[in-house]
């Protein structure tokens, strides 16, 4: 499955809604998409939400590391929403559940 990715803006900070793979074939789609939000000047942070993700590997998991240090390279705030099931499994696994800050879902009212 592809990766997909739709962009919300949520308190200053860009929401990149991620939904299928996050793995080898769709890393720098997911790199891209991040580092433009943390080189744009209106964002303080950017948000992945991971609630759509159903795989991810280490690949996925070193994009994430990896996105996190440009976040604070460029002192801007880095944080997970809603990781799924598979996410938070491997999150785990890798001793990373709860390395990085974690942002409730925005609810429509």
């Amino acid at each position: 499955m592809d990766l997909t990715i739709s962009e919300t803006s949520s308190a200053g900070k860009s929401v990149l809604h991620l939904a299928g793979s996050l793995d080898l074939v769709s890393r720098d789609e997911m790199l891209t998409a991040g580092r433009r939000v943390l080189g744009d000047e209106q964002y303080g942070g950017v948000v992945l939400n991971l609630s759509e993700i159903s795989f991810i590997d280490s690949t996925g998991i070193g994009a994430l590391v990896e996105l996190s240090r440009a976040a604070e390279d460029a002192e801007k705030s880095f944080a997970l929403q809603d990781p799924s099931a598979r996410v938070r499994r491997v999150l785990t696994l890798t001793g990373l559940d709860g390395h990085w800050a974690e942002e409730p879902s925005s609810t429509p009212s």
